[in-house]
């Protein structure tokens, strides 16, 4: 019985080992930096998808707003009289 206490203990102390590699890992700088940009660039492309899909599906009704219209119709004539 005392030996199997034994090997069960050695093979908590290299599986604590083994966790403690991991979490160094995990917690070092370039790790860190690694995870923060991958989750920065998926959430600008993430938001441009949205935004784009928001947009395209509430344009044409926002357009119909008469403020909006009218401001539209003006920049598009100021646009097309300059030289």
């Amino acid at each position: 019985m005392c030996m199997e206490t034994e090997d069960q203990r050695d093979k908590i102390i290299i599986e604590l080992k083994a966790l403690n590699e991991k979490l160094a890992l995990q917690n070092s700088v370039r790790h860190i930096f690694l995870t923060g940009m991958i989750y920065g660039v998926g959430l600008f492309i993430g938001s441009a998808v949205i935004a784009t899909i928001a947009f395209g599906t509430l344009g044409p009704f926002v357009g119909k707003i008469d403020w909006v219209k009218e401001t539209y119709e003006r920049g598009a004539s100021l646009q097309v009289n300059e030289p």
